[in-house]
């Protein structure tokens, strides 16, 4: 996998709203990570028409803990 839409993920108890259709904590973090370090970019957005939005900046500026 080069590159993995990431276009939603349901809140739930425990963890952070990263922004309007993105909810995670840090085992999704982590996850994001390693596949990350494997060379996997992220394409963060709902539906196509969306502009592209960097799910790292995403993540540090919701401080997903």
């Amino acid at each position: 996998i080069k590159t993995l839409n990431v276009g939603s993920m349901a809140h739930s108890t425990g963890k952070t709203m990263v922004n309007n259709v993105l909810s995670m904590d840090k085992d999704d973090v982590a996850t994001f990570e390693k596949m990350r370090d494997l060379g996997v970019e992220f394409d963060v957005r709902k539906v196509p028409n969306d502009s592209k939005k960097d799910l790292f900046d995403l993540i540090n500026k919701a401080n997903v803990q």
